[in-house]
């Protein structure tokens, strides 16, 4: 009876993501070896959170994540993790797999990426905004002002604006970065949020000059060491 509560509340546990961190670079399992061995990849009491990759299928009925032979449950009540998939994409899955020894096996993620990871550079702030299941599962930069940080456990909570519309960023590391400071910030944004494997300064034009834009302050250094060499050279005539 004790193992049958435990059992029940691990999975009720299981079936909240994490609010604050998800790590999206834990090791790639295909979906044939947990097929092969569910006991040993099962997360009821030890094996905790695995990457899952291979291919969704039925995201809005009863979802799947296959490969050539095999396929597993997937647990899809939280059904904003997979906005702006489709099925037949290849995925990588970050959850927990639990083996039902007398049903059906079932992975509950916590969240999801394109797979190969898709990389979407440098996008900005109103675009994640105004459309964030463009970008949900893929790798993003993005840059303006932090207006909002905050501690917690060994990472940080962060708000990035631009243009009226900010971005929550999580990142787990740490910094003295203070709001009112330009910064950038680069990693996976799933759910409304950007997991930050990278976060720091701005600086927004190279070599520090106020008011130009990166090409003409390198025309404006190239112009000023023309002047000092022509002046160099005038001394040197007297």
């Amino acid at each position: 009876m004790i193992m049958r509560l435990l059992l029940i509340l691990c999975m009720l546990t299981a079936t909240v993501s994490p609010v604050y961190a998800i790590s999206f670079d834990v090791h790639e399992t295909t979906v044939a070896e947990v097929v092969a061995d569910p006991a040993y990849y099962d997360g009821t009491f030890t094996r905790g959170t695995i990457g899952l990759v291979g291919t969704l299928t039925n995201i809005s009925d009863r979802a799947r994540i296959s490969d050539e032979a095999s396929s597993i449950a997937v647990d899809n009540r939280q059904s904003v993790l997979f906005e702006g998939f489709e099925d037949g994409d290849t995925v990588k899955m970050i959850g927990a797999f639990y083996y039902r020894r007398t049903d059906e096996d079932v992975f509950v993620p916590e969240g999801v990426l394109h797979w190969p990871m898709v990389d979407a550079g440098t996008v900005p702030i109103q675009e994640l905004s105004y459309h964030p299941a463009s970008y949900n599962g893929k790798k993003v930069t993005i840059i303006g002002n932090l207006s909002d940080v905050a501690k917690f456990g060994m990472g940080q909570r962060i708000q990035v604006e631009s243009g009226g519309k900010y971005v929550k960023v999580v990142y787990c590391g740490g910094t003295e970065l203070e709001p009112g400071v330009n910064v950038k910030a680069s990693g996976i944004f799933s759910v409304g949020t950007l997991y930050a494997d990278t976060f720091g300064k701005k600086t927004a034009l190279p070599f520090g000059i106020p008011g130009f834009s990166g090409l003409m302050a390198v025309c404006g250094l190239i112009f000023a060491l023309f002047v000092l060499v022509g002046v160099g050279r005038g001394g040197r005539k007297k």
